[in-house]
């Protein structure tokens, strides 16, 4: 093995763009924090009461959208650049704007362009009245998306002559009862909900508008080679508050003329069957699921949404709707959890073991998280031959006030008025509704997170697109760490230090792919060649490490390697990890440590325990030296304690899609104990 600290030339072109001053006016909303927050939690949760109706009931078959200005992305085969070519392009593909009806009601007022303008590196208006800016260089790539479940309610009702405006549900959000949360939280509860409401909140006169809106904003900000704009939306059904929402991004700009949304079906089979309509009449299209720690084990059950058997041809159409799961977000991580990897020391990161939005409901974990739905998927394909959960990695932010807050120290809140100051954040002097202390409100649990990187040619929406559908991504919490992942049969330790590209490319795949077990060597072992640098403006590597999970005795089995350290020690040959950890940052300054750590680490890693009649999976992880989490930053600006029950730093990190093999015998055979 080797590791080192060096200037990589897979590291090249480091954008530095200078952000572009800029403003945007925002609204202030009088509506109490308590009553927002209701608001805002409820559209969260969901209700049982949405109907369920197939996709050719609503009317909501795929059709293409009226022509318009944009051009036709080229297909796959227009890029004649090698893959040694591929560029790092890092972006968020899960933002929210005051389009979105629960960002609406936190009184955010930005629209999808302002997005844009944050993520080019202006600064936009936040609904506290701050103008907020990205610390870093602007983003390459951003994907708007709002909610498909009521979309155009919130501009209709600004119209001042719209017929929606006039509907009593309507005035309590902008007339006198306003000021009384309680009475307009009731009123919401019981009729916004209700089936007679519907029509009329979600008709193509309140939807298209927004829909065509939306589209329009997205190509008049995309600027191919400089900053790409993905067109898109949320799907976010809550049946019993567990979380099945998805984000649904298109390739290029031929699309349905309204989005599917879960007033459509609860189903995610349903949504599939609309994509795979809409990719068969205009551009292709993918989902990605996202907030599987609140799914409560369905987001990766081993059944079907019906209750049925998992069958080839649910799992093929499941691998070709959805190829990636969003790992890193404001409400917690979905990579692993403690239940999960009790062995895995760092499976606790921003853990939030909870229905979406609800302390009080808890969510089962098996089948909520990512490692969890990996090993799912080698069980499931060793008995049908397809593995439905074959998912790669992105990160990305949820935020609901056209910003992406993943930076720890400029951390802005996920809803608007209802966290958008440190004080709303850590809810001080908020005391219970029994009249009991202060606990720790909801929204200090959520976190500063993520974003994703993508390996492609070109910054475009063909090329970005066809990254997102072959895997080569990675999520990370929030700092830009750029790290590359291969896998091969004969890499060696001076690979490391060599052409890491060319040699990764010419003599094994990328993280998302398959790695085929050479016909001339049954009982080859893999070998993968992982390189990782730390956000410039970020904090020092402490470690990466490879996650491995293989069949043994049809039970699918885990374990954590560290596979290079930043202090230049090897880790022990017993336990896998390395022999020493970094300190954490003095709490008053949080300045993170230099000590033990590395700005750029590189290695060769051979499987030392490699069974190779298992089906398996690999991938990445990347840990920086322990940094202040933002509540930590917030208490400072306050000139309080950190809260006690919250983590006070915690370790950022990057995870890659992972790299399979597949088993070298029968389905139905699985590997021995050993």
């Amino acid at each position: 093995m080797i590791q080192l600290i060096r200037g990589d030339r897979q590291f090249a072109r480091a954008r530095t763009r200078r952000p572009t001053a800029g403003s945007s006016a925002c609204v202030r909303f009088s509506v109490s924090v308590s009553g927002l927050l209701l608001f805002a939690l409820a559209l969260l949760m969901g209700c049982n009461e949405v109907p369920d109706a197939s996709p050719e009931a609503s009317g909501s078959a795929a059709q293409p959208a009226a022509p318009h200005a944009a051009t036709r992305e080229p297909g796959p085969a227009a890029y004649p650049l090698p893959p040694t070519n591929r560029v790092l392009f890092f972006g968020d593909l899960h933002v929210h704007s005051g389009w979105s009806i629960d960002a609406w009601a936190s009184g955010v007022r930005a629209n999808p362009s302002d997005a844009y303008r944050y993520a080019r590196g202006e600064a936009v208006g936040h609904p506290s009245g701050a103008a907020m800016q990205m610390l870093g260089p602007p983003l390459d790539f951003m994907a708007v998306t709002d909610h498909s479940e009521y979309l155009g309610v919130t501009l209709a009702t600004q119209q001042q002559n719209h017929p929606l405006r006039r509907q009593a549900l309507i005035q309590t959000w902008i007339g006198p009862d306003r000021e009384n949360a309680q009475r307009a939280w009731a009123r919401i509860r019981n009729t916004f909900y209700a089936r007679v409401a519907l029509p009329a909140l979600v008709s193509d006169e309140v939807l298209q508008p927004a829909w065509k809106a939306m589209i329009a904003d997205a190509n008049q900000h995309y600027v191919p080679g400089e900053f790409t704009t993905l067109i898109g939306f949320e799907y976010s059904p809550n049946p019993q508050g567990q979380n099945l929402h998805r984000n649904v991004l298109f390739r290029g700009d031929s699309v349905p003329t309204r989005p599917f949304s879960s007033m459509d079906s609860l189903e995610p089979e349903a949504l599939w069957a609309w994509m795979d309509q809409a990719r068969a009449t205009g551009d292709d299209v993918l989902a990605i699921p996202h907030n599987a720690n609140g799914s409560n084990g369905l987001m990766f059950a081993r059944k079907q949404s019906s209750g049925r058997p998992i069958d080839a041809r649910w799992a093929e159409r499941r691998r070709r709707n959805e190829p990636l799961a969003e790992v890193f977000q404001i409400k917690g991580q979905s990579e692993t959890a403690p239940p999960l990897s009790p062995e895995d020391e760092w499976a606790g990161f921003e853990y939030i073991p909870w229905r979406t939005a609800d302390p009080n409901l808890p969510s089962q974990t098996s089948g909520s998280y990512l490692r969890d739905a990996l090993k799912t998927g080698l069980e499931i394909e060793a008995a049908i031959g397809v593995n439905p959960y074959a998912l790669g990695a992105v990160g990305s932010t949820d935020g609901h006030n056209a910003t992406s807050p993943f930076e720890e120290r400029n951390y802005s809140g996920k809803l608007g008025a209802t966290d958008g100051t440190p004080k709303t954040r850590l809810a001080l002097n908020a005391p219970n509704a029994d009249g009991s202390p202060t606990r720790i409100r909801m929204p200090a649990t959520w976190g500063a997170a993520g974003i994703a990187g993508i390996w492609a040619e070109r910054n475009n929406r063909g090329a970005l697109f066809d990254a997102l559908r072959r895997r080569e991504t990675f999520a990370t919490s929030g700092p830009r760490i750029r790290v590359r992942m291969f896998g091969g049969w004969d890499f060696e330790p001076a690979d490391a230090t060599g052409d890491f590209a060319a040699i990764g490319y010419a003599r094994g795949i990328a993280m998302g792919g398959e790695l085929t077990r050479p016909s001339t060597s049954v009982d080859a072992v893999p070998s993968f060649l992982v390189s990782a640098q730390q956000d410039p403006s970020g904090a020092r590597l402490e470690r990466i490490q490879i996650i491995k999970g293989w069949l043994e005795n049809g039970v699918a089995r885990e374990r954590v390697f560290d596979v290079a350290c930043g202090d230049g020690s090897a880790p022990d040959p017993d336990s896998a990890r390395c022999p020493h950890s970094a300190p954490s940052p003095d709490l008053a300054e949080c300045a993170p440590s230099t000590e033990l750590a590395a700005s750029e680490l590189s290695t060769a890693w051979r499987d030392p325990d490699h069974y190779p009649k298992a089906a398996s999976f690999y991938y990445a992880r990347v840990l920086e030296v322990p940094t202040c989490r933002w509540s930590t930053w917030d208490a400072n600006r306050l000139g309080i304690k950190p809260l006690t029950g919250l983590a006070a730093t915690i370790q950022e990190r990057a995870v890659t899609s992972s790299i399979w093999i597949p088993a070298q015998i029968a389905p139905s055979q699985n590997a021995p104990s050993r």
